[in-house]
């Protein structure tokens, strides 16, 4: 059973430099494709882009160029939705038309229904949208169909992090969210319990006492946000709170988001899906009741 120690402690990167968030210049691209699952993605990119105080790029691929009065009938927008909005036509593969253009910008977020293009059960992830994962290089955001036609605010943004320094890097795109849209930052630790060692030099492990978090619950909380900040580069304006459970990670952090209210949670992801791995991944995108950003990480260099 999941022992729950929710004891939060607030932490601040003092005497440290402070760097504008990389967020702030941000471009935010939002494909549709007429379909009404594609346009459940549209009030949460626009949420990022205002945040980001940006112009919102939405992205059509289609067999031919549209007239512009015929392309707004085909992705049922009016002209009043475009406001601070541009439109790009193009032909081609979708995802590579997509993964085109966020890459002509020099910092950008893809934000995307998990179903566009081609409909998949609920919980799975269309083609086309693994397409865009593995040729994207920036972050990727994905919406659930759920979110149509509701309005979305960035309140609470979720970190869940395993140690891993590699993984670390993720910190800078959620705290720069956090930060622009003045939401609060929370990091979960999930000590898995199923046991096994660190995959990879320097992870930093859950307490020796996980059961007893009074014995070094303190000590480790600071230290684990340090290094953190430390790995990901960056400095932390306000405080955030970090929470330690135990459990299957993906059923934890699951739960933990219903049971916080949180808006997005931020997962670091090496661009692989296969089925052995990314679990815990697979696992959030499918049951999280809110939209999930995958942002990429390198692989540890090996000797």
């Amino acid at each position: 059973m999941s022992q729950d120690l929710r004891r939060d402690v607030n932490w601040r990167a003092r005497n440290a430099p402070v760097s504008p968030p990389a967020g702030r210049d941000c471009t935010v691209i939002v494909p549709l494709d007429g379909s009404a699952h594609a346009a459940a993605a549209l009030p949460v990119a626009r949420a990022m882009a205002d945040i980001a105080g940006t112009t919102l790029h939405i992205v059509y691929v289609g067999e031919r160029v549209l007239p512009p009065r015929d392309l707004l009938h085909k992705l049922g927008l009016t002209t009043e939705q475009l406001h601070r909005s541009i439109i790009h036509q193009g032909g081609g593969a979708p995802a590579a038309s997509v993964a085109r253009l966020a890459s002509s910008f020099r910092n950008s977020i893809i934000v995307i229904c998990t179903r566009t293009w081609t409909a998949r059960p609920a919980g799975k992830l269309g083609l086309g949208v693994k397409e865009v994962l593995q040729l994207a290089s920036c972050p990727v955001l994905l919406v659930h169909p759920r979110w149509a036609g509701q309005r979305w605010m960035l309140q609470r943004v979720l970190l869940p992090h395993d140690g891993v320094p590699s993984t670390a890097t993720a910190i800078s795109t959620a705290a720069d969210l956090a930060r622009q849209a003045g939401a609060e930052l929370i990091v979960l630790h999930v000590a898995a319990s199923s046991g096994g060692g660190p995959l990879e030099p320097g992870t930093f492990t859950s307490p020796r006492y996980v059961d007893q978090p009074q014995h070094e619950w303190p000590a480790w909380a600071s230290e684990f946000l340090g290094r953190l900040c430390s790995l990901g580069h960056t400095p932390l304006e306000t405080g955030m709170r970090v929470f330690l459970e135990t459990g299957e990670p993906g059923a934890t952090i699951v739960r933990f988001a219903a049971e916080h209210d949180v808006d997005l949670i931020v997962l670091g992801w090496r661009g692989r899906m296969e089925s052995k791995r990314a679990a815990t991944i697979k696992a959030v995108i499918g049951e999280a009741h809110c939209p999930v950003m995958l942002a990429r990480i390198q692989e540890p260099l090996t000797n």
